[in-house]
C-alpha cells in the first residue's frame, strides 16, 4: 500500500490536479482519495473563533476525525491512499498545522508533495505561507523517511503539475 500526502495553499485546485494525475498514471482505480477539506471546513471554523482555546478544541476534533478516517482506510488496505489537505492554516493567531506531527509519525507517508503557487512580486503573505509549508514538509519528510516533492504550479501550465504528480503516483 502506498500513502501520498498532497498539500498546497487553498488557491490551488489540488483535487483536480490529483484526479488528472491519477488518470494520466492510469491508477484511478488503485487509489482512494481522502479530501480533508471536504471533511470539515476547519479553516473557516478556526478563523471565526474569538479565543485560542476554542480554536484548539476545533483543531483537536479535526485531528481526531482525520485519524479515524486514516485508520479505517489503512485497515481495509485494499487501495493506496492519496490524502489531500492543507499542511498549515493561516489564522488570526498565526500559522497552525492542520495535520499534527503524530499523524506523520504514525502513518509515515511514502511521499509528501507540496504544490506551490507561482507568486507575483510583492506577494509576501503567499511567499511566507509557502516557506512555512516547505519547512514543515522538510521536517516531516526527514522525520518519517518520506520522499518530498515540491511542484511549482502555474495557472496556465497546470498539466506540468499534473505530469509531475502522475510520476510520483506511478512509482
Amino acid at each position: 500500500m502506498k500513502l501520498v500526502f498532497v498539500t498546497g495553499l487553498a488557491g490551488i485546485d489540488r483535487r483536480t490536479i490529483i484526479d488528472l494525475a491519477l488518470q494520466r498514471a492510469a491508477r484511478k482505480d488503485k487509489f482512494k482519495v481522502i479530501d480533508l477539506e471536504v471533511l470539515n471546513n476547519v479553516l473557516d471554523d478556526v478563523k471565526g473563533v474569538k479565543d485560542l482555546e476554542t480554536a484548539r478544541n476545533i483543531l483537536s476534533n479535526f485531528y481526531g476525525e482525520v485519524e479515524r478516517i486514516m485508520i479505517t482506510g489503512l485497515k481495509e488496505q485494499k487501495e493506496n491512499i492519496i490524502l489531500n489537505g492543507s499542511f498549515t492554516l493561516d489564522t488570526a493567531y498565526g500559522y497552525v498545522m492542520s495535520v499534527p506531527e503524530d499523524f506523520f509519525r504514525s502513518f509515515k507517508p511514502d511521499n509528501i508533495v507540496i504544490l506551490e503557487k507561482e507568486t507575483s512580486e510583492g506577494d509576501y503573505k503567499t511567499d511566507e505561507h509557502q516557506r512555512i509549508n516547505r519547512h514543515y514538509g522538510t521536517l516531516y519528510s526527514s522525520m518519517c523517511g518520506s520522499f518530498l516533492k515540491i511542484i511549482k504550479f502555474r495557472e496556465k501550465r497546470m498539466m506540468d503539475a499534473v505530469n509531475q504528480l502522475s510520476e510520483v503516483i506511478k512509482h
